[in-house]
């Protein structure tokens, strides 16, 4: 066997072997590694001069590694089976998949599970003219059956392409395979998002047949026009050729259930708050992938605090919210309304996530498999229960009426799609032999054919004897029919009858019967009259299923019909699902969240009272110290200093947190809160290396920055904390000025500056709006930290004693005291004053003025010769002495 193992490295091979799987090459040692934690499993097959390295795995095992593959690590998958048409073995796809692309391996990954799954996927094009750049970009979500389309002008560094990114959550991008400059920039991009990148020829990109394919994947509205032509989208040009490719990409008109199940949309960035990608990781919104499994904790990001929904797509939706925050000020106070009614009916809100919720299936994948005619009888009976209990909940849900918003998000809504689902419900009703599904056992009614009704007469028949069986066994047995024994069956063992275990001695004691198997339930068994009955039953049964095949067939294609009604409910209750969700995690949280009070963007007030970070309050052993943020139009620039450890950072964070959490419809982690809706949360925060991505720690600092001094405005938060470590301390400190002066007088947005730089706190002079704060430490013999945010300036950052929490050794300790001394640069002389930050800032300000006097004055007497020049420098430096400076007598020791 010839196999050729040139791949990209994302994607992973296996071959089918029937009755395991195989993975060969560098696939093997990854395998091996990933699964096993070990490669001393694989082994090296093939000829002696051509060996490789193979490991096997078991159904079980390629499906849990398929699933990791897929839903955590994007990768690519693909799996060969040999079709063994010549003597030399055949190996062909069988299946492949993507992370935007599951549809082959849906079965294996969903089952008869609820998985919480987004797989969008986009398609980007561009084009250039001397000013700008033009992207058109396409996004698909086959959960939700949903064609997404934006077009719009960009920069170089395509600032607004990435935000997008950030929104949309995309897991995989589809580009045309071209050696263009704005490609290798967008690939870039894509990787630091964690997008798996896909190319694709510029063909593919064609839209020569996509009005077809529109035609043929659109559903349209009644009344509307059914030509795609007509549709505002199909005139984004560039959207257009990202669209044909991705339905080439994905295949979507070779499968006929996608046909007519597409909705088609423009997206609205302006909807929206714009996150970079350094807010989502820097306010720890989503769960690290990066951390395994038995470490994450519920506690340690904001979806997993805000997550107590129990629908799937309620999972969805929530981490959707989470990265698309609202603009709009009507549909975030309508949310805060409902949320607020669910927290005050703290009955109905348990009621809801405990018996009514939970009871909802994944009805968006359900739908989806009635599109593509892969439902069953079991499917059907799922949303039939589901339909079944949903008026219990709506009786419930009236106590919301009077609430408007209530009232038009789920009240009236669910009712009307209830009302579409009624004919699906008699259908199932008439259809479905619902006792039998009871019993876990699904058939079509048998007064539906002549043939049915026979065989069903034979089960009930079998079924009838198997019941008066078990009352002679329990006599037999000595046990009580019903009670101490019982009949029951499963897909297993089919009929059989189960006691207790203390009834092993007598069983194991009879040669009458056979025991099946010992469980904690208790033990099952069977006699030879049992068997032969199950066995008579079973065969009946097979029979009824083989019949019943066509007629199954048509009941799907008629619930197909139900398809939009029943995603549209699906919609509704996963909305409701996610503001419930709020509510729980309001209740729940160490002191109760409280509703924030939403003003428009002109109002430019942002006032958190006490916030509390969500994620640290919930940790053991932790007493968390709520602090104050409070910006106006007068105070808008806030210098955070303060020790290492201090929790300059937390502070920040904790307000970017609370300010995202009220623009997705959530209460807060405050005691009062007044938010103006914002455009956008932009941050720097941390100095992680990106070297695997080719950027240092410095230049992604830059990178980061530099899109928001680009894309910031008087409306935006913006959270930047220890900007400049990247590099020589004055070129930092440079630099942090730079950016911190231009934020605070031209952009004028709403800014947490937490700097090591104290030099910066000067800044508060030159611009009215830029605030000094600290946080507070106390120093004796050690250094106690109080995480307490002050008015002020913190004049020293307590390195060393942060040391000797560390337990440097001594004599490290010593040696830093002397070299800090002796590096101490000139704002370490001792003068008047400058015990005191606030004072010492006003005569450091001074004192630089009067230098750069002296130095302008100076630069006069550059044509003049050396004997006249020395004694105009020495008048100068009598006059600058003469003001009488306390910064400036230190500096020429002058007593």
């Amino acid at each position: 066997m010839t196999i050729n193992f040139q791949k990209p490295s994302s994607t992973v091979r296996f071959f089918n072997r029937s009755d395991f799987y195989s993975l060969h090459g560098d696939d093997a040692l990854f395998a091996a590694e990933e699964v096993f934690k070990t490669t001393s499993l694989c082994k090296k097959i093939g000829p002696a001069d051509n060996k490789i390295d193979s490991v096997i795995l078991n159904k079980n095992t390629f499906e849990s590694f398929v699933r990791d593959l897929l839903l955590v690590k994007q990768y690519r998958v693909e799996v060969y089976v040999n079709q063994k048409t010549t003597k030399n073995q055949d190996w062909t796809i069988e299946y492949k998949g993507s992370p935007g692309n599951l549809s082959q391996f849906e079965d294996l990954l969903f089952g008869n599970n609820d998985v919480a799954v987004d797989a969008v996927v986009i398609a980007v094009k561009t084009s250039s003219d001397a000013s700008s750049k033009h992207v058109g970009i396409s996004c698909i979500d086959m959960v939700k059956s949903t064609i997404s389309v934006c077009e719009f002008k960009d920069d170089e560094n395509f600032i607004d392409l990435e935000a997008l990114i950030v929104s949309l959550k995309a897991k995989e991008c589809v580009l045309p395979n071209e050696n263009a400059q704005d490609l290798q920039t967008i690939k870039a991009i894509m990787e630091r998002n964690n997008v798996l990148v896909t190319m694709k020829k510029k063909t593919e990109f064609g839209t020569d047949s996509l009005i077809q394919d529109l035609n043929l994947l659109i559903r349209f509205a009644k009344g509307q026009q059914q030509n795609a032509q007509a549709l505002p989208q199909t005139n984004l040009n560039l959207a257009m050729s990202a669209t044909a490719a991705l339905i080439n990409y994905l295949n979507m008109t070779g499968d006929d259930g996608n046909s007519g199940q597409f909705t088609i949309e423009e997206i609205q960035r302006s909807r929206y708050l714009r996150l970079d990608s350094a807010a989502i990781k820097a306010l720890n919104l989503e769960p690290r992938t990066d951390l395994p499994a038995n470490i994450q904790s519920s506690t340690s990001s904001i979806v997993g605090i805000l997550d107590k929904t129990r629908t799937a797509a309620g999972k969805r939706l929530l981490s959707q919210w989470v990265r698309q925050p609202l603009r709009d000020l009507a549909p975030i106070k309508e949310r805060h309304d409902v949320v607020e009614a669910l927290l005050e009916d703290s009955e109905l809100s348990s009621s809801l996530s405990e018996e009514h919720l939970r009871r909802v299936p994944d009805l968006q994948q359900l739908a989806k498999k009635l599109a593509r005619k892969k439902a069953g009888l079991s499917d059907l009976y799922k949303i039939y229960q589901c339909l079944s209990h949903m008026p219990v909940m709506v009786e419930k849900l009236q106590s919301l009426n009077n609430i408007a918003a209530a009232k038009a998000m789920f009240l009236d809504p669910l009712k009307e799609h209830l009302e579409e689902m009624d004919k699906f419900q008699q259908m199932v009703e008439q259809t479905i032999d619902l006792e039998a599904a009871d019993k876990g056992e699904f058939l079509v009614k048998a007064e539906f054919d002549d043939e049915l009704k026979e065989l069903k007469s034979q089960m009930d028949e079998k079924e009838g004897k198997m019941q008066n069986l078990l009352s002679k066994v329990a006599d037999d047995l000595s046990m009580e029919a019903g009670k101490s024994i019982k009949l029951e069956t499963n897909p297993q063992h089919g009929y059989h009858f189960r006691c207790s275990l203390r009834e092993d001695k007598s069983l194991r004691n009879s040669k009458n019967y056979t025991i099946l198997d010992s469980i904690k339930g208790g033990i099952r068994f069977r006699n030879k009259k049992l068997e032969s009955l199950n066995e008579d039953y079973m065969a009946a049964k097979n029979a009824y299923t083989q019949q019943q095949k066509s007629i199954v067939v048509e009941i799907i294609d008629t619930a197909g019909g139900y398809v939009p009604p029943l995603k549209n409910l699906g919609n509704v209750i996963a909305t409701l699902d996610v503001l419930n969700s709020f509510a729980l995690a309001a209740s729940c949280a160490s002191e109760v969240y409280v509703r924030p009070k939403m003003l428009p963007s002109e109002s430019q007030e942002l006032d958190l009272v006490q916030i509390r970070h969500p994620c640290l309050e919930l940790q053991e052993e932790i007493d968390y110290i709520a602090n104050d943020a409070h910006f106006t139009k007068d105070s808008r620039f806030h210098i955070i200093t303060g020790p290492n450890m201090g929790g300059k950072s937390t502070y920040i964070r904790s307000v970017g947190v609370s300010v995202l959490m009220a623009h997705i419809g959530s209460f807060v982690p405050c005691q009062r809160a007044t938010i103006s809706v914002l455009d956008s949360i932009l941050a720097r925060i941390g100095a992680d290396d990106c070297q695997i991505k080719g950027l240092s720690t410095f230049m992604a600092e830059m990178v980061e920055t530099s899109a928001i001094l680009r894309t910031s405005t008087s409306n935006s938060l913006v959270i930047i904390d220890e900007l400049g470590r990247g590099t020589s301390t004055y070129d930092g400190c440079g630099i942090a000025w730079a950016i911190a002066e231009h934020l605070a007088k031209e952009v004028k947005a709403y800014c947490l500056f937490a700097t090591h730089f104290h030099e910066i706190t000067r800044l508060s002079a030159d611009v009215s709006t830029a605030k000094n704060f600290h946080v507070k430490a106390i120093v004796d013999e050690k250094l106690t930290l109080l995480y307490q945010v002050k008015p002020g300036v913190c004049d020293q950052s307590f390195g060393i004693h942060v040391a000797k929490m560390a337990n440097f050794p001594e004599d490290v300790i010593e040696y830093a005291k002397q070299k800090q001394a002796e590096l101490e640069d000139v704002q370490g002389i001792v003068f008047e004053g400058s015990d005191d930050p606030a004072k010492k800032n006003k005569v450091l300000q001074e004192g630089e003025e009067i230098i750069k006097e002296f130095m302008k004055n100076c630069k006069e007497f550059e044509s003049l010769p050396e004997e006249e020049i020395l004694p105009k420098v020495a008048e100068l430096k009598k006059q600058a002495i003469s003001r009488n400076n306390p910064y400036i007598n230190a500096l020429l020791g002058v007593s």
